[in-house]
């Protein structure tokens, strides 16, 4: 019996330990990619660009899969932020005030410290299983990712957020997070610390991120991605109160600085404006049942703002802050912005001017239009104070949003403005006279402000939307349009131009309520002994779509992002292609050791276009035939190499070279003319090929020059040759 308990409290301590490690998951169902940590960060921890973005790890990526080699230099992609989280301020009964940060903040850890986590787990609700197959418990109102996540923290406070995330091509482009904040009196997510069963007290609840469009785009024109080359240079910060859409955008969609018009032409890599991408967050629900009551705060108002910061109920109305920083998030900056001795806070006095803001938002905290060129980067929306008895629980809502551009060109024309972009600060602009300013668009320039600047871009005017602008739904105001309406259950969009959308009287749970009409097949890629591709799958999309398919499309491109150019067009079960009880469609296009990714599309009768899911990378290879006692001679392609390898599709840089009529399995060693050893590196896949990048072991680019192989197998067959570089 005592082994029996033992093993039951080894189990049990076993089971705390992995709850409390620091994980996440990633959203990568639609175009927007993002990670969700249990520890209440999301991207990544924040810096200012320094600690970079690896793959896998995406930070509000918007295309995902946008990592791209350039002229032999590897960029990760078009991530978005420098990271984003959630933070608290509140007093306790033996505290004047306690400061949580989720994440958020510069060079502070969160786990362990700050943030203890509980949960993380990741449930998808997709049509087809992963064998193609329909999936019986789909539930067409539900996100076809969730991911759920809890934490505690050193307040008592328990959080758990659950993120929801689509790919319906109107509603890839948003992720949807809702938070709940519990009295669990939980200080440290040890189940043997007794709880805490103290009230708390001015409460603030803080949302922040580091919004930083266009990381390649960056990168491209810096050489690096780092917060100064944001603030007063390419970066906007706006406010569109109409959707509490809390924005940034590139001035002009950051051109690529060599590659601009072959791009933008031919749409490789996602076009020629390398940061065309406007992102943010919607503020789509906040709790107001539990906000103190005027006189239950120590907040004090004086002179004429007193009478205009309590709404009719007496909480003040909210947000509590909507706050520009510089890209340096620090601890010493929250502490000051959340400090309710201290309201309202400098620089985001309450609006006062009912001419200029409206009656609706007199004594709601001002965003600090001023600081929108100078502090384009770090954003925090701040809401509060609560008062929260133990077990008492409160609720947000918001959505991570992504759009090709901030506007369209009607839009512009139409006089629409929105809160900051413009040199402010700067340049000596009123907060009140020059708080709006026109929305731009990339179809046509626009000059305003006191510098005279010009916003915006005339690409669109001259060259197409990207492929990964899958849909109509195009800008990041069309997006934010779309996130409401799938957390309010509308059955139809609202365009929010004209009208105010008004979180507070939205409900505390999201509807999440998708209209699909298409679906894409789940492809596998084959191919058969005369190198020929083949693109397989099964009918399972023919009996979702049963009386409204029209067809499916089959397209290869040398990059996720496209351009993608079709293979060929199929209807349904169409004989020529559906052989065997499931689809098979050949491509002849591809040369022995390209690679290019393939996906199939399905469209219905009226036209709408399934999601681009289930996007495979293949490289065109033979099974190895060197297979005999004598290894037969290996070949080097191309040689001699002339500057560009020759190679098509995608993950080719033109360093590339193909070793071919490799064994199964060996070892290649490479080495200059004069002995040493340049690079070795391992062949095990069972190909005939395996392609080398001209980079040595010490991670160097090699000369040009005579080059010789040794080509070694496990049982001690060997062959050599060998080969010439000139750059």
């Amino acid at each position: 019996m005592k082994s029996l308990q033992a093993g039951i409290t080894l189990l049990l301590l076993l089971s705390v330990a992995h709850a409390q490690q620091r994980r996440f998951e990633v959203h990568n169902r639609g175009m927007l990619h993002q990670s969700v940590y249990n520890t209440g960060e999301l991207g990544r921890a924040y810096d200012q660009g320094a600690a970079g973005v690896q793959i896998g790890n995406p930070s509000f990526e918007w295309p995902g899969n946008s990592s791209m080699v350039v002229d032999n230099v590897s960029y990760t992609g078009q991530h978005n932020s420098f990271g984003g989280g959630v933070q608290l301020a509140v007093n306790r009964r033996d505290t004047t005030r306690m400061y949580v940060y989720c994440g958020g903040v510069s060079q502070l850890p969160a786990d362990g410290v700050y943030s203890f986590p509980l949960t993380l787990t990741r449930t998808e609700n997709f049509p087809l299983l992963a064998d193609g197959s329909l999936n019986p418990a789909y539930n067409a109102n539900e996100a076809e990712e969730k991911i759920v996540s809890s934490w505690a923290t050193p307040a008592g406070i328990t959080m758990t957020r659950t993120s929801r995330a689509w790919s319906a091509p109107n509603y890839d482009d948003f992720i949807i997070y809702e938070y709940e904040l519990e009295n669990t009196g939980d200080t440290d997510g040890n189940a043997g610390t007794p709880a805490r069963r103290d009230t708390l007290r001015e409460l603030l609840v803080s949302f922040s991120h580091g919004l930083a469009p266009g990381k390649t785009g960056h990168e491209r024109k810096y050489n690096r991605w780092n917060g100064s080359d944001f603030q007063q240079t390419d970066t906007y910060a706006r406010f569109d109160r109409r959707r509490w859409l809390n924005y940034a955008e590139n001035v002009d969609g950051l051109p690529d600085p060599r590659y601009f018009e072959q791009w933008a032409q031919s749409g490789t890599n996602g076009g020629g404006l390398q940061a065309p991408m406007s992102v943010g967050y919607v503020v789509l629900y906040y709790d107001t049942t539990r906000l103190a009551r005027r006189g239950e705060s120590i907040i004090s108002v004086s002179g004429s703002l007193d009478t205009l910061v309590w709404d009719a109920n007496l909480h003040l109305k909210q947000p509590y802050l909507n706050r520009l920083e510089t890209s340096l998030w620090s601890e010493a900056k929250y502490i000051t912005n959340m400090n309710v001795l201290s309201y309202p806070r400098s620089g985001n006095s309450p609006y006062s001017n009912r001419t200029i803001f409206g009656n609706d938002w007199i004594g709601r905290s001002s965003f600090n239009v001023r600081q929108s060129w100078i502090f384009g980067v770090g954003r925090q929306i701040v809401f509060g104070p609560y008062t929260l008895k133990p077990g008492e629980k409160i609720r947000f809502a918001l959505a991570e949003v992504a759009g090709f551009g901030s506007a369209n060109v009607e839009d512009t024309r139409g006089g629409h403005k929105d809160e900051g972009g413009s040199c402010g600060q700067g340049c000596n602009e009123s907060a009140s006279a020059n708080a709006f300013n026109p929305v731009i668009n990339l179809t046509d320039t626009i000059r305003y402000g006191m510098d005279n600047k010009v916003h915006g871009s005339t690409y669109l005017s001259r060259y197409r939307l990207p492929e990964y602008v899958n849909s109509r739904v195009v800008t990041v105001r069309d997006v934010a349009d779309r996130a409401i309406q799938i957390y309010t259950g509308a059955t139809e969009v609202i365009d929010y131009d004209s009208s105010q959308y008004w979180p507070e009287r939205s409900a505390d749970h999201g509807v999440f309520r998708v209209p699909v009409t298409a679906f894409a097949p789940v492809i596998s890629i084959e191919t058969d002994s005369l190198q020929r591709t083949k693109i397989v799958w099964p009918p399972a999309v023919d009996s979702l779509m049963q009386n409204t398919l029209s067809h499916y499309e089959v397209a290869r491109a040398p990059s996720a992002l496209g351009p993608w150019t079709r293979v060929d067009s199929i209807g349904r079960r169409d004989p020529r292609y559906f052989k065997n009880g499931k689809y098979v469609v050949e491509d002849f296009g591809p040369r022995l050791g390209e690679q290019y990714y393939y996906s199939v599309i399905s469209l219905d009768n009226e036209g709408n276009r399934s999601a681009r899911t289930g996007v495979l990378l293949n490289e065109t290879q033979r099974l190895s035939l060197n297979t005999g006692s004598t290894l037969e001679p290996v070949y080097v392609v191309p040689n001699p190499y002339f500057v560009r390898s020759g190679f098509g599709g995608a993950n080719n840089p033109d360093s590339r070279v193909g070793f071919y009529n490799l064994p199964p399995k060996c070892t290649i060693r490479i080495f200059s003319y004069s002995g040493q050893l340049v690079s070795t590196f391992e062949h095990t896949n069972g190909k005939d090929m395996e392609p080398w990048y001209q980079v040595t072991r010490n991670a160097q680019f090699i000369a040009s020059g005579l080059y010789f192989y040794l080509v070694t197998t496990p049982d001690g067959r060997r062959t050599h040759g060998k080969f010439v570089i000139i750059h």
